[in-house]
C-alpha cells in the first residue's frame, strides 16, 4: 500500500506554479458527456461510427479533422495556424505508429482469408561501425506444409509477420513524414534543411513496427538521408511505450475495471459477443477476449484498414460480420478507451502513474529549453496507442476515442517576441487540444501554468511517479 502521506485519491489544488509543491496532487476532471461514453448511444444502431471513418487512409480535405481510424489526422501545412508574435523555440512530437497486420494474439483461430506481405522488405541485421561489411538481411515469411503445426490454429495464412507495418502503412507514414516538413519545415522554416543529429533526435520503442515507421518517415522529410540513429530505452525501463513496471498504476486499473460500472457494459454485449464467437471460432469461455473488445477491435479494424472483407465463418461462407456488427464493435472500444483513460474516477491517477515518466521527461526537456541548457529543438517519438490514450488520459482531453493509426501530438513551445514570456501549445490531430482541466483548451496557455499541471501529475522531478510504482 502507499505510505499515508502520499495521496491515493483524487483532489483538487489550485493550478498555478506556487501553488504546485514537491509531489503534487492528481486532479481528476469528468469528460465531456457525449456519444461515445454513453450507453444508450452505443447500442443504438444509428449512431453508427460516431461521424468517423475505418476503411480509409485519406479523406477529403473539407472532412479533415475527422476521425478516421485507419490514418488519423495529423498536423499538415493546410490547416496549420501560426501564432502571431512568437517565435517557435521546440517541438516534441509523439504519435502512434501507421496501420498495420494484426497482433498475433488478435488473429482468430482460423482465418477465412490470407494476409500477403511480399510488397514489404522487413530489415534485421547488424553493421559493425568498425569491422568486417556485412549483407543487408531482410526477412522472408513463408509457410512451410511439411512443418505438422504450420496449420494449427495459426491464425492468418500467408506471407506477414504478426504485426508489422504494411505497405500501405508506409505510404501513411511517408505522407506523414511530407506533411511535418510542410509545417516544420516549409512553413515555419524551423527545421534545418539537413538533418542534425545535434538538434534533432528520433525516438522508437523495441518493438520493430516503430522503427520500421521511422525509416519512411525520417526518409519523407528528409529525401537525401540514407540512414539515421533512432534512439531506443533499455525495453523494461522504456518510459515511451512505456515498458517500466508500476504495479500500483496496475491495481488501480484492475479495480476500476472490476466494478458493476464496467462490467455493465459486458454484461449488455454478451449477444455481440456470442455472434462473434459465432463467426470465429474464438473460444466463448476464452476470458482474455470477452474482458473487453481489444482483440475482435484490432482484428475487424485490420482487415477494414487494408481494404479487405469482414470475416465469415470458416464452414460457411455466406455467415459473415456485418457491417452493423463491426461498427458495435468499435463503438464499444471507444467506449472502453474513454472509460478507461478519462471516464472512471481514478483514471487520471492510473494515467498519470502509468505514463508519468514519459510526462517527466518531457518536462525535463519544456524546463531545459526555457532555462536555456537543452541544445535539441526537435524531438519525434514513435510509440502505440497504449502511449497516446494514458497521455491523453494524464492531460484530459475533453472525450476521449480509441487513437488510431498515426494518432499525433505536438507540444509546441513559444516565446512572446522580444520578451522572456513563453507559451505552450498542444495539438492533437493537428488541433488545439481540448480538455477539462482549468487549462481548457491548450492552445498557447502560460507555460508556467502548464508545467504547473505537469508538476501536479508527477512532481517537479518525477519524484511522484518514483514514489507510487515503487511503494509496496
Amino acid at each position: 500500500m502507499l505510505p499515508p502521506s502520499l495521496p491515493t485519491i483524487l483532489a483538487t489544488i489550485p493550478l498555478t506554479a506556487a501553488a504546485a509543491t514537491s509531489f503534487g496532487t492528481i486532479v481528476h476532471y469528468s469528460p465531456t458527456k457525449s456519444s461515445i461514453g454513453e450507453l444508450e448511444a452505443v447500442f443504438n444502431p444509428t449512431t453508427g461510427t460516431n461521424g468517423g471513418y475505418y476503411s480509409a487512409s485519406v479523406v477529403p480535405d473539407d472532412v479533415y479533422g475527422a476521425y478516421d481510424y485507419c490514418n488519423m489526422p495529423h498536423a499538415r501545412a493546410r490547416e496549420y495556424v501560426i501564432p502571431g508574435g512568437y517565435d517557435l523555440q521546440y517541438v516534441e512530437l509523439i504519435h502512434r505508429h501507421h496501420k498495420r497486420t494484426p497482433h498475433a494474439s488478435n488473429t482468430f483461430p482460423y482465418e477465412d482469408i490470407a494476409m500477403y506481405c511480399d510488397d514489404v522488405e522487413t530489415v534485421y541485421y547488424g553493421n559493425p561501425k568498425n569491422g568486417v561489411s556485412v549483407t543487408n538481411i531482410w526477412w522472408k515469411n513463408y509457410q512451410d506444409p511439411s512443418n505438422p503445426m504450420t496449420y494449427y490454429k495459426n491464425g492468418f495464412n500467408g506471407t506477414c509477420q504478426f504485426p508489422q507495418i504494411s505497405n500501405a502503412g508506409l505510404d501513411d507514414s511517408a505522407q506523414h513524414g511530407r506533411d511535418l516538413w510542410s509545417v516544420y519545415g516549409d512553413k515555419l522554416r524551423f527545421l534545418p534543411k539537413t538533418f542534425d543529429p545535434s538538434t534533432m533526435r528520433i525516438r522508437a520503442t523495441s518493438n520493430a513496427i516503430t522503427s520500421q515507421v521511422g525509416g519512411a518517415l525520417v526518409r519523407a522529410m528528409y529525401p537525401h538521408l540514407s540512414e539515421v540513429n533512432v534512439w531506443q530505452q533499455i525495453s523494461s525501463v522504456d518510459s515511451l511505450a512505456p515498458g517500466y513496471s508500476c504495479s500500483f498504476a496496475d491495481s488501480v486499473r484492475s479495480a476500476y475495471q472490476g466494478t458493476d460500472e464496467w462490467f455493465e457494459h459486458l454484461d449488455l454485449a454478451g449477444g455481440v459477443f456470442h455472434r462473434l464467437d459465432e463467426i470465429s471460432g474464438v473460444d466463448p469461455s476464452d476470458s482474455g477476449w470477452h474482458s473487453w473488445f481489444d482483440h475482435y477491435f484490432d482484428n475487424l479494424s485490420s482487415r477494414l484498414c487494408h481494404q479487405l472483407p469482414l470475416p465469415c465463418k470458416i464452414s460457411n461462407s455466406s455467415d459473415c460480420v456485418s457491417k452493423q456488427l463491426a461498427e458495435q464493435v468499435f463503438r464499444l472500444g471507444d467506449y472502453e478507451y474513454n472509460y478507461i483513460f478519462r471516464e472512471a474516477a481514478n483514471s487520471t491517477l492510473y494515467s498519470a502513474t502509468h505514463y508519468g515518466a514519459f510526462i517527466a521527461e518531457l518536462m525535463s526537456r519544456l524546463k531545459r529549453k526555457v532555462a536555456g541548457t537543452e541544445s535539441t529543438i526537435y524531438r519525434h517519438n514513435i510509440a502505440h496507442d497504449g502511449s497516446i490514450a494514458p497521455l491523453l488520459g494524464a492531460l484530459q482531453i475533453n472525450t476521449l476515442r480509441w487513437p488510431g493509426m498515426g494518432s499525433e501530438i505536438i507540444f509546441e513551445l513559444w516565446r512572446k517576441e522580444f520578451s522572456h514570456d513563453y507559451s505552450i501549445r498542444v495539438l492533437y490531430g493537428g488541433k488545439p487540444l481540448v480538455t477539462n482541466t482549468p487549462l481548457g483548451t491548450l492552445d498557447m496557455v502560460s507555460y508556467d501554468d502548464f508545467i504547473a499541471y505537469l508538476e501536479s501529475l508527477v512532481g517537479n522531478n518525477g519524484e511522484l511517479v518514483y514514489q507510487f510504482c515503487n511503494s509496496s
